[in-house]
C-alpha cells in the first residue's frame, strides 16, 4: 500500500520510480473544484420539539457569580452530560447600577448590575457609532418606539447549544406573570417572588417572520432583531403596531428583554434601589421555569443555525500517471543503490501500487488536509482512477 501523499517525484530513466508524485492541477487535469454550502437547523435542546419545559439552577454555581447572573440546567441531578446539560444563563442589568450592593474594591458606585450592563452594552453595541458618547458607542439600548432601556433581563444561551446563531423566527419565550403587582418594590425579593395565581403568560419572539427560514442564510451576520408579543404558530401579535419588550441578537445567542416592559405586563416590580441585593435575575429565571410548569406550548421553544460549507475536489489520475513508490519494499534506500532505483525489476516496466489516500496542498505546497479512502485502490499502467474529495468546514 502506498500513500501518495508522501511521495516524490523523479523524472529519471526505466530503473527510476517516475509519477509518483505531481501537483494537483495536473492530477486533475485543471485542479477542477466546486463548493457547495449548506444550511442546518436543529432544536436547540436536543429533543424532537425543541420546546423546554423543565428549567434548574445548580447548587454548584459559586453564590459569588449569582450576584450576576445564574446558570440555568436541564436537568436536577447534575451528574454528567449528556444527561445534564447547561441550556442558557440569566442575568440582570441596569446602566447606574441599581438594584444590587457596591461591588468591594473597583471603583466607586461600581455594583454587578452596572457591570452587566457595560458588559452588554461592549459586547452588543461596540459597532454602532455615537458622536455622543465618548466610548463611541450609545450609553443605553434603545427600543424600536424609541423608548430608552435603562435596565434589562437577559437570556443569553449557551454557546455549545447555539451552532453559529439562533434560528430567526424560531424561537419563543414564554414568561409567566409574577406575583409583584402591589408589593413593596425594596422588599420583593427572595421567598416573596412567585408565580401569580393568574397564569398570564406573554409570549415572546423575534420580528423576522421567517419560521419558514424564507430569509435564508448564507453565513453574513444577522441583523438584530426586535423582541415583540407573538408565537411561533400565529406569528406577531398585532404586527401593524408590535408590542415592543427589547431586542434579539441571533448571531450573540442573546435575548435582551426591557425590564420596565416586564413590570408593567408581567408584575415583575423589578428591584431598582440604590445598594440593594434585588436579585432580579431570579425573577426571570422563576418566570421562566413557572409557565414551563403550565404544560407543552407554555415552555422555551428555540432553533439554532449551522453553516457548513463544503468543497469537492475532482481528482483524475490517468493511466500513466502515479504508478511507483519510494516504499522501501519498492525501491533501494540511498545507503543501498542510487535513491529511488526500482528494487525488483519486473516492476520497472509494469508496477503496481495501491493508492490509501489524497493530500491536498496549498500554494506553497504544504500539506493542509488528507483524504483517506476507505479500501485501497490498485493503480498500474492500465488504469484510470477518478476520486471526488469532500472537504466540509
Amino acid at each position: 500500500m502506498v500513500d501518495i501523499t508522501t511521495l516524490s517525484y523523479n523524472s529519471g530513466n526505466a530503473n527510476t520510480a517516475y509519477g509518483v508524485f505531481t501537483n494537483f492541477a495536473e492530477v486533475s487535469a485543471g485542479g477542477n473544484a466546486s463548493t457547495v454550502k449548506r444550511l442546518k437547523t436543529k432544536a436547540v435542546w436536543g429533543d424532537s420539539t425543541g420546546e423546554l419545559l423543565t428549567f434548574y439552577t445548580s447548587s454548584l454555581q459559586s453564590t459569588a457569580s449569582q450576584v450576576y447572573y445564574y446558570e440555568i440546567w436541564n436537568s436536577s441531578s447534575l451528574t454528567c452530560d449528556p444527561i445534564d446539560v447547561k441550556m442558557f444563563s440569566v442575568s440582570y442589568g441596569h446602566y447606574a447600577g441599581s438594584g444590587s450592593v457596591l461591588s468591594s474594591g473597583g471603583e466607586a458606585g461600581d455594583t454587578p448590575t452596572k457591570a452587566i450592563y457595560g458588559q452588554y452594552r461592549t459586547l452588543l453595541l461596540e459597532n454602532t457609532a455615537s458622536t455622543g458618547s465618548a466610548t463611541g458607542f450609545p450609553s443605553l439600548f434603545t427600543n424600536a418606539d424609541g423608548s430608552n432601556i435603562e435596565h434589562f433581563y437577559i437570556v443569553n444561551f449557551n454557546r455549545d447549544r447555539i451552532g453559529d446563531k439562533i434560528d430567526p423566527g424560531n424561537f419563543e419565550l414564554n414568561l409567566v406573570e409574577l406575583n409583584g403587582f402591589g408589593l413593596p418594590n425594596e422588599t420583593y425579593t427572595g421567598s416573596a417572588v412567585a408565580v401569580s395565581a393568574s397564569n398570564n403568560v406573554i409570549s415572546l419572539i423575534d420580528d423576522s417572520g421567517d419560521a419558514s427560514d424564507s430569509l435564508g442564510y448564507v453565513g453574513l451576520p444577522s441583523p438584530e432583531r426586535n423582541l415583540v408579543s407573538g408565537s411561533i404558530t400565529d406569528g406577531i401579535y398585532n404586527p401593524t403596531a408590535p408590542h415592543y419588550y427589547g431586542k434579539v441578537y441571533l448571531d450573540k445567542s442573546v435575548i435582551l428583554i426591557d425590564a420596565a416592559k416586564l413590570n408593567e405586563s408581567a408584575s415583575f416590580n423589578t428591584v431598582t434601589g440604590s445598594n440593594i441585593a434585588g436579585d432580579n435575575s431570579f425573577k426571570l429565571f422563576t418566570s421562566i421555569s413557572g409557565s414551563g410548569t403550565l404544560g407543552a406550548g407554555n415552555g422555551f421553544f428555540a432553533r439554532n443555525v449551522t453553516m457548513t460549507e463544503s468543497a469537492y475536489y475532482y481528482v483524475r489520475v490517468f493511466p500513466s500517471s502515479l504508478n511507483y513508490s519510494n516504499n522501501p519494499t519498492f525501491t533501494y534506500s540511498p545507503t543501498e543503490k542510487e535513491t529511488n532505483t526500482i528494487r525488483n525489476t519486473y516492476l520497472r516496466n509494469d508496477p503496481t501500487v495501491y493508492v490509501t489516500s489524497i493530500g491536498l496542498y496549498n500554494s506553497n505546497y504544504e500539506l493542509v488536509a488528507v483524504a483517506k479512502m476507505s479500501q485501497p485502490i490498485k493503480k498500474d499502467f492500465y488504469t484510470e482512477l477518478s476520486v471526488t474529495v469532500r472537504l466540509e468546514y
